[in-house]
């Protein structure tokens, strides 16, 4: 017997490998990490509510190599099966308002949704899906948009009522009267202010990303985070022609990233001829130079002829509401990045929470 395995992670593409003999078994670990009742999914006929695998390779394979129970950034219910495996209903059925539509706030929509309470999530863009976005633009990230279809997907089944483009206010909280409210606004850039003379344009990632800045000939990019955005800025402004300095805060490239995506955005990198900093951070800009600080020496350093800096420092919580809702005697949590700015994984499970606490 022959088995396979390896980025199958859908049902059909199994049984295309097995109907052309090409093997006898397909092995499918992380698309059952990411849902464990494909399988019955799949034997019902249930193909479109699949929660498919991206591929992230953060909660599974990344968590077993840091010793951690193995689980799922869309799915934090695996390795937690004891608290959250089977859906306790909700003991008073409430009128909840969930208040952004990224990763967390869909995330928790839907567990509210789904303990029997009536949810609506508001959203002020026109798009669900916050920060996954403008991760899903990044070379070799394409994939991570399956996180919105994904939970959009179980939005419908859920049947939560969604309201796009609409900023909430306090005003639109006083006339919807929620019984409970979640909160999961997000959070902006964070552009620390810098000694510069403006010669320099110095740009957020979500600025290039989403095409309000063009970057000039030499671009550095100031990676504080050591995650994907800073590699994959510089991978995707090397492919579209400009020189790149990646200056990152700690020790190498992606170094919160789980070692295979680590290693594979290095080889890429070094055949993309970008030339990577560690230990550097943003200190300031005069004339084409960018000005850079040892972390380690505190010494100076120096780049020169550069035309724009991209800043990837990290992001400032988004919080408007909180306190007014919680003035308004209206129970009130909070999931995501407007409690702290972390990653998709933590958003999602603390919108399950936030769901489950409602």
């Amino acid at each position: 017997p022959v088995f396979v395995a390896g980025r199958i992670n859908q049902p059909q593409e199994a049984e295309a490998i097995l109907a052309a003999g090409r093997a006898d078994v397909c092995g499918m670990t992380r698309a059952l990490i990411a849902d464990p009742e494909m399988p019955a999914k799949a034997q019902a006929g249930l193909v479109d509510d699949i929660r498919a695998c991206i591929g992230c390779n953060q909660a599974c394979i990344g968590h077993f190599h840091k010793g951690l129970p193995v689980s799922c950034i869309q799915h934090p219910e695996t390795g937690r099966e004891l608290v959250y495996g089977t859906v306790t209903p909700a003991a008073t059925r409430k009128r909840v308002m969930v208040v952004g539509g990224g990763p967390a706030g869909m995330k928790a929509a839907v567990t509210a949704a789904k303990r029997g309470h009536e949810v609506t999530l508001w959203d002020a863009s026109p798009q669900l899906g916050g920060q996954a976005l403008l991760a899903q633009l990044l070379p070799g990230r394409a994939e991570f948009g399956g996180i919105v279809t994904n939970l959009t997907r179980e939005l419908e089944r859920a049947q939560v009522r969604v309201r796009r483009g609409v900023q909430v206010t306090a005003e639109v909280v006083a006339e919807e009267a929620p019984e409970a409210v979640i909160l999961a606004t997000g959070a902006l850039p964070r552009l620390p202010e810098l000694p510069t003379d403006g010669e320099i344009g110095i740009v957020s990632a979500w600025d290039f990303l989403q095409g309000r800045a063009k970057p000039g000939a030499h671009v550095v990019v100031a990676d504080w985070r050591c995650d994907w955005i800073g590699p994959g800025l510089a991978l995707r402004l090397a492919r579209e022609g400009h020189r790149v300095t990646l200056a990152v805060a700690g020790t190498h490239a992606g170094e919160v990233l789980p070692l295979y995506v680590r290693d594979t955005l290095a080889s890429e990198m070094q055949r993309a001829g970008i030339t990577v900093r560690p230990y550097m951070r943003l200190y300031g800009t005069a004339g084409d130079t960018v000005f850079l600080q040892h972390t380690a020496s505190g010494d100076a350093v120096e780049v020169e002829g550069v035309a724009t800096v991209i800043a990837a420092l990290g992001h400032t919580p988004r919080d408007d509401l909180s306190e007014t809702i919680h003035a308004m005697g209206i129970p009130v949590r909070m999931a995501g990045d407007c409690l702290a700015p972390r990653t998709a994984e933590e958003a999602v499970y603390e919108g399950l929470k936030a769901g489950w606490a409602v």
